[in-house]
């Protein structure tokens, strides 16, 4: 809680108050402390530092561009930018009080891996401070009872789970947040509200949280070496790059205010994420590859059929049954993409 700035204004009077959900997650702790950072110092000591310097420190600062009434974005658009926001404040809340939680458990066993997540929730504390603040520019308040640890259901994550998934998605934040920057910044025409040029300290922070998660990625030998971490290494891959495009279809709406095609900005972001990430992980999946996001597109049809048995007037074993072949069919797709060739720097698998 110390992190958070006032963030009441004039508006706070008038907003109205939403929920909003972030997710609360535990993971088994004494394995976490006793990853090895010692054989790892060079890594973990430079993106330790890296988060140190606080690179962006400064640059969270409204200035005159927000001193405005927002009420000009009316309709759809006020509709999508709010959501926007309280999804992003959610992630933020959520990643803060991660790490924030795991820094506490950490202090007295892993004194590097306290002291990195320690400094990576006061970005997230940052992040949603100030999209508090967007918030209400739009006459929104978060009501923030989940801050309270009482009220907080926590889910599981096993260690590998947590390692991988965290990591790419600070990746892949980086990816989508630069992505965005750069393309208004060559089309301010469709900068329709300030927070966005922030983007550019909001990808770098999650580069570095990236990077800190690199390092530990490179300390466990279960995930960094071998034809079991290659393995390993692809289902998550492939899981969460298939998660990740399969957005495209919803955010459609959301990325044309940006003036952007949604199926296109989820192959950009995708593509430069797998790049990304060659310097950490074993293997990278071939994204190149011309088949690779068409037999996404067929999942996608398939899940859309799904989608349209559920909403009809069917009793629920027709619908169970007519979604059991589109269900197969998925599962094929994502079989014959886990044995597509994978790229790595040594070998390929």
């Amino acid at each position: 809680m110390e992190y958070f700035e006032n963030t009441q204004s004039k508006t706070e009077v008038l907003a109205k108050e939403t929920l909003i959900f972030p997710g609360f997650y535990t993971i088994n702790i004494r394995k976490l402390s006793n990853i090895d950072t010692l054989s790892f110092q060079e890594a973990f000591n430079t993106a330790a530092a890296n988060l140190k310097n606080d690179y962006t420190k400064d640059k969270y600062i409204r200035d005159e561009r927000f001193n405005q009434s927002w009420d000009q974005i009316q309709g759809e658009a006020r509709e999508l930018i709010i959501k926007l926001l309280e999804m992003y404040c959610a992630a933020e809340y959520s990643g803060f009080i991660l790490y924030k939680e795991l820094s506490y458990q950490l202090k007295e066993t892993n004194s590097i891996l306290s002291d990195g997540f320690s400094l990576m929730s006061r970005d997230e504390a940052r992040h949603a401070s100030f999209l508090n603040k967007a918030l209400l520019d739009f006459n929104i308040k978060p009501e923030l009872g989940f801050l309270k640890k009482e009220h907080r259901k926590y889910i599981f994550l096993p260690f590998s789970w947590f390692i991988y998934s965290t990591y790419l998605s600070e990746r892949i934040s980086s990816c989508y947040y630069i992505t965005i920057f750069e393309h208004l910044e060559s089309h301010p025409e469709h900068s329709i509200y300030p927070l966005f040029s922030f983007y550019k300290s909001w990808s770098e922070d999650e580069n570095r949280h990236g990077d800190f998660f690199g390092a530990i990625i490179k300390s466990q030998l279960q995930l960094s070496n071998g034809l079991g971490a290659r393995l390993v290494c692809k289902f998550f891959l492939l899981l969460i790059f298939s998660v990740t495009y399969f957005k495209y279809k919803s955010n459609d709406k959301l990325l044309a205010l940006f003036g952007l095609d949604a199926r296109e900005y989820y192959i950009s972001t995708i593509k430069k994420v797998n790049n990304s990430i060659r310097k950490d992980l074993p293997i990278v999946l071939d994204v190149e590859e011309s088949r690779f996001f068409k037999k996404l597109d067929i999942c996608l049809l398939h899940i859309s059929e799904n989608k349209r048995i559920n909403i009809s007037n069917q009793n629920m074993l027709l619908k169970l049954i007519g979604k059991i072949p589109h269900y197969f069919t998925i599962l094929l797709v994502m079989l014959r993409l886990f044995i597509m060739k994978s790229i790595n720097t040594r070998d390929i698998i």
